[in-house]
């Protein structure tokens, strides 16, 4: 029965390469690092755990250099932007450090388009 069931998956991945669909496999992850990656959304521990824990975990590291990059968007945005924008870019920076903590905790990545392509640019 099992060997079966291997062929049928393994005839269905096939078609599905040969149509140009690739099979999406969503890896999630457990145990202390999706704890350590959703403490990185705290500002300015990021930085922190990228240099103590650079080379552990790429999902530490993942969650780690994105929180970064939102920490510092957020910084120039309240810099630069008038009052009533620097509330909204507050809020909206808030909101995405939650939401990307929550992400990390409960085990899986999450790929916001600019700020992943600007954080896979920072080596440390």
């Amino acid at each position: 029965m099992g060997s079966y069931l291997e062929k049928f998956e393994g005839a269905i991945k096939k078609k599905l390469r040969q149509q140009g669909k690739g099979a999406t496999v969503v890896r999630t992850y457990s145990g202390e690092d999706t704890w350590i990656a959703s403490a990185a959304y705290i500002p300015f521990v990021s930085a922190a755990v990228l240099v103590l824990r650079k080379n552990n975990s790429e999902f530490v590291s993942f969650h780690a250099r994105q929180a970064l990059v939102i920490l510092i968007i957020v910084i120039l945005a309240l810099m630069l932007l008038p009052l009533i924008l620097k509330m909204l870019a507050a809020v909206v920076g808030y909101g995405l450090l939650v939401y990307g903590a929550y992400y990390a905790l409960s085990g899986r990545k999450w790929y916001l388009p600019i700020v992943t392509e600007l954080a896979r640019t920072i080596e440390i």
